[in-house]
């Protein structure tokens, strides 16, 4: 508890200290300040009980949005309040029209957790995958107020399950509910909760990109190199570039269309460094120029990873060759293509699992990638296998929406 406390008091004073210099900490001490007004005035749109959806960040916005759209549909009687930690979620999804109202969420503390619950009263509290925040938690449970954590998944290593962990252990007993992905993440918290309130419901990530996927919006200018299949490197860091670099030269045979993670002009300014033959998507699209040899290029704009994925015939995923990990496998595999990706994979179920099921492979360095590639462009049989897998995996792991809805519904946490 101690630490906790602690935590809680050093972590504002830390994100002010470094706000001139760090862009989140800048945005999130900013959003803190004026929190409270923000929720003033957006108590005034709300005319029915409210469900509150807590997120993290944008990720877990993604996961929760299947979630949050089947709560709307299932009880319109309902509205959806939103709220964020990280400004990477409520920035992007401030004006998000799936719920009511969308705003950070007041730092936690015993006055804060007292006040905002007070003034949303909520009658269920929804929170996706991440964030324990223990002040927010007890009022609910003294105020008798469901609360469940949905999609969540523990590893062993986590702090909950070390001897040092117990305050932790006790944040997680908090929950009314907890729907886990899958079953290593159901026996880890079995000694914490009932069993009847532990439920294996699977990751509502596999539904988002289905969903997604059935959306998509086609580009016409994709028909310009459409001579030549495309290999697409999405979500890719420096260390991604740098592996890449020499397997892009190799394989010239393709297209090949890269989507840096950042697309600031001194990120495209880097990635042009490393592929000195590369166009950016602002190049190519101030010209009519209808390509008659494979091209690489560099999309130097925002929003346009999620529609181009289904132009792959192989897809890369970057993340992998850096700490904090490969990014979203699902994206690419819903459209039953291979997909590939760096070293770092533990920590993601979703990636472990697709390669698992044989729709997906880890490279460890230049020379596997090289030759993975090779394999799948070479090899048709092997090629096929990969992308029927690909589509199955997303298939065989979809429902975790419709089984959260049934669990909420067979438990009568909420009426209409």
């Amino acid at each position: 508890m101690f630490l906790y406390k602690l935590f809680l008091w050093i972590y504002p004073i830390l994100a002010k200290i470094i706000s001139p210099f760090n862009e989140k900490a800048r945005w999130w001490s900013l959003g803190q300040k004026q929190v409270w007004d923000e929720i003033d005035n957006s108590k005034k749109v709300i005319t029915k009980p409210i469900i509150w959806v807590h997120c993290a960040s944008y990720g877990e916005f993604e996961q929760g949005l299947p979630i949050i759209e089947s709560l709307k549909t299932t009880y319109p009687n309902y509205q959806i309040w939103l709220t964020f930690f990280s400004p990477s979620g409520y920035l992007h999804r401030k004006n998000d029209p799936t719920v009511d109202v969308v705003t950070y969420l007041p730092f936690d503390g015993p006055k804060n957790a007292a006040k905002f619950m007070a003034i949303l009263q909520p009658k269920l509290i929804v929170f996706i995958k991440y964030e324990f925040w223990y002040y927010y938690l007890t009022e609910a449970r003294n105020k008798h107020i469901p609360t469940i954590l949905a999609s969540a998944i523990f590893r062993e290593d986590q702090i909950f399950f070390k001897p040092y962990g117990l305050f932790f252990k006790k944040i997680l007993s908090l929950f009314t509910c907890i729907l886990v992905q899958d079953p290593t993440s159901y026996k880890l918290i079995t000694p914490l909760l009932k069993e009847t309130d532990i439920s294996i419901t699977g990751d509502t990530r596999f539904d988002r990109v289905l969903n997604i996927s059935k959306q998509i919006v086609h580009s016409d200018w994709i028909t310009r190199i459409n001579n030549f299949k495309n290999i697409i490197a999405g979500s890719t860091w420096e260390n991604d570039h740098e592996i890449l670099a020499k397997t892009v030269s190799e394989i010239n045979t393709h297209n090949w269309i890269i989507v840096p993670h950042h697309v600031n002009e001194a990120s495209i300014k880097a990635v042009k460094k490393i592929f000195p033959n590369a166009i950016t998507f602002t190049e190519f699209e101030n010209t009519i120029t209808q390509y008659d040899k494979p091209v690489i290029l560099i999309i130097d704009r925002i929003g346009m990873l999620r529609n181009l994925y289904q132009y792959a015939y192989i897809s890369y995923v970057g993340g992998g060759f850096g700490k904090d990990g490969v990014h979203n496998v699902l994206e690419p595999a819903v459209f039953g293509r291979p997909v590939l990706w760096g070293k770092e994979d533990r920590k993601f179920r979703e990636a472990v699992g697709l390669k698992n099921a044989g729709g997906g492979f880890l490279v460890n360095n230049e020379a596997e990638l090289n030759y993975t590639l090779k394999y799948l462009l070479n090899n048709t049989i092997a090629y096929n296998n990969a992308s029927h897998n690909a589509a199955q995996f997303i298939l065989n792991n979809a429902g975790a929406t419709e089984k959260t809805i049934g669990y909420i519904q067979e438990k009568r946490l909420l009426t209409n």
